[in-house]
């Protein structure tokens, strides 16, 4: 029964996720598509739609005290931009998981109204993050965000990996330097 899988059909493209997202309350069987499910939902999305382009996405989920969120990073694989009708698709797809937002003038969390998808065959797909972010560039901390400054904004390489000094941020150097020498 671990890690069993289940299929779903939206807009045409097959996804799977894990069968325990499938609930039952009072009779009425839905999806509920939380952080985890989001993350890989964005990322099958991506792969379907976006598989043979220069698109690169990086999914990160978190779970904490009163919430969850999805982040989510879409460039192209050395860190620069993707075209914004692009962005603008995966931000789509990716927003429609989120199911409320904060109201910061009365400091409460509104839910939306309609949050969520449909099936095509009309199964209800629960939107479950709280809080979604899609953003059209590398996340800090990574070779592509390295890539990007030194390549796509002109920065010298030193001054930019002067803030990787975590075993992270070793790593995404050694990478980009290797990248960088690559293709000199």
């Amino acid at each position: 029964m671990k890690n069993q899988k289940i299929k779903i059909a939206l807009g045409g493209e097959i996804y799977e996720l894990p069968a325990k997202s499938l609930r039952n309350r009072n009779g009425h069987q839905y999806i509920y598509v939380s952080h985890a499910e989001a993350s890989s939902l964005v990322r099958q999305y991506v792969k379907a739609r976006y598989g043979k382009e220069d698109v690169v996405v990086k999914v990160k989920s978190a779970s904490f005290a009163g919430g969850n969120s999805l982040d989510v990073y879409v460039h192209n694989k050395i860190g620069g931009f993707v075209p914004n009708h692009i962005f603008e698709d995966i931000s789509r797809f990716a927003n429609q998981w989120e199911y409320g937002k904060f109201n910061g003038m009365y400091d409460i969390f509104e839910d939306y109204e309609e949050s969520g998808a449909s099936t095509d065959n009309g199964f209800e797909l629960q939107a479950g993050v709280k809080y979604v972010h899609v953003n059209n560039r590398p996340r800090f901390g990574t070779m592509e965000a390295i890539l990007n400054e030194v390549l796509n904004e002109g920065r010298e390489f030193l001054e930019v990996v002067k803030y990787y000094t975590d075993s992270q941020g070793r790593a995404a150097r050694k990478s980009a330097e290797a990248y960088l020498n690559s293709v000199k």
